[in-house]
């Protein structure tokens, strides 16, 4: 679902149409760091609304967090700093710091991502989508839409 908000956000002034799953990107440079902190916010805005009361508070938290991250940066980036811009930095940063805990509740470790990106491979060479899938040589982004198509 993430990957398909990411895709979905269209060209505006200066950035760029995705052509890429965030998954894909395997390196960013300056220009797609800084494209990609113009929109972020909102594409992780609209992937974590809704949800069951219990999960509220922690997306919460995810946006908090991000919305500090994407200040931080921007601060971050100034060629020079005074008291006041200083100070906003100490903020977004104790803000980011303080609001980064609910993020990885359910993060899994490297033995668990392997074991799921086996089974995740296993499954998909067993099925058959429109005839033979050539699983083996797809992309994580391609495993994850087939996946999910079904």
């Amino acid at each position: 679902m993430y990957n398909a908000i990411w895709l979905s956000a269209p060209a505006y002034h200066d950035l760029t149409p995705k052509h890429k799953s965030y998954e894909e990107v395997s390196q960013w440079n300056g220009k797609e760091i800084k494209e990609i902190s113009q929109y972020l916010l909102g594409v992780v805005t609209q992937y974590l609304q809704g949800g069951n009361p219990t999960q509220r508070p922690i997306f919460h938290r995810s946006i908090e967090y991000t919305w500090a991250l994407l200040d931080f940066s921007m601060y971050a980036r100034y060629k020079s700093h005074d008291d006041a811009t200083s100070s906003h930095m100490e903020d977004y940063l104790h803000c980011f710091h303080t609001f980064q805990d609910g993020l990885f509740l359910g993060r899994a470790g490297k033995k668990a991502k392997n074991k799921a990106n086996a089974l995740t491979t296993e499954l998909v060479k067993t099925q058959k989508v429109g005839g033979e899938t050539h699983a083996a040589t797809w992309t994580p982004s391609k495993k994850w839409r087939e996946m999910n198509t079904w």
